[in-house]
């Protein structure tokens, strides 16, 4: 457990509270608050301990984040051809507070590497839930920002690596409602008196 001191607020209020924003309030995120966040994000259930996440923060104003930035609307534009499209990307990555890349390492072999990406996308849901104490909304992205191939290289990622999500870290400047189908719709229970399937 981490020595810091943390925000208290029950799991429960978090899962629920959680929320994605897209746009931000542009007020500045405590460095003691992200530390807290990746503290949480490797306590992720880790089957044989092989501790697969690897996590890029980029500070806002920072080189690398202008160059993040370029590179998402390189990608958008080539892939697009809509100079629109290719700016809101690149002001998709330039905008929030802070942004995390989180990269998951392949293992030996096909069913170890698919325990360490579930892992991973749990330690990032870890922020997630982590920044819902801390009164922050956490973004989850995957699509063109995160896949030029110059990425990478950039970060100083591993090319074997893969990407597993980009987190869009800030304090919300929209409050977005969300809603969810009932869990009973999804499970079938077994109890005592069924008997043998």
């Amino acid at each position: 457990m981490t020595a810091k001191a943390a925000p208290a607020l029950s799991v429960y209020h978090a899962i629920y509270g959680r929320r994605s924003a897209w746009k931000f309030s542009g007020a500045a995120v405590d460095p003691m608050a992200v530390e807290r966040m990746l503290d949480a994000a490797v306590w992720a259930p880790n089957h044989r301990m092989t501790e697969p996440w690897r996590f890029f923060v980029l500070e806002q104003d920072s080189p690398a984040r202008h160059k993040a930035a370029e590179l998402a609307y390189e990608f958008q534009l080539e892939r697009t051809g809509d100079g629109q499209r290719a700016n809101a990307a690149r002001q998709k990555v330039l905008e929030p507070p802070v942004v995390i890349y989180v990269y998951t390492v392949p293992g030996p072999n096909d069913e170890t590497t698919k325990e360490n990406y579930a892992s991973v996308c749990i330690a990032a849901h870890n922020i997630s839930l982590a920044g819902a104490a801390e009164g922050l909304a956490v973004t989850w992205e995957t699509g063109g920002v995160t896949r030029h191939p110059s990425l990478k290289g950039l970060l100083g990622a591993d090319e074997s690596w893969e990407m597993a999500t980009m987190l869009l870290i800030g304090h919300p400047g929209e409050h977005p409602v969300s809603r969810r189908s009932p869990a009973s719709g999804f499970v079938r229970w077994f109890g005592a008196a069924d008997g043998n399937p």
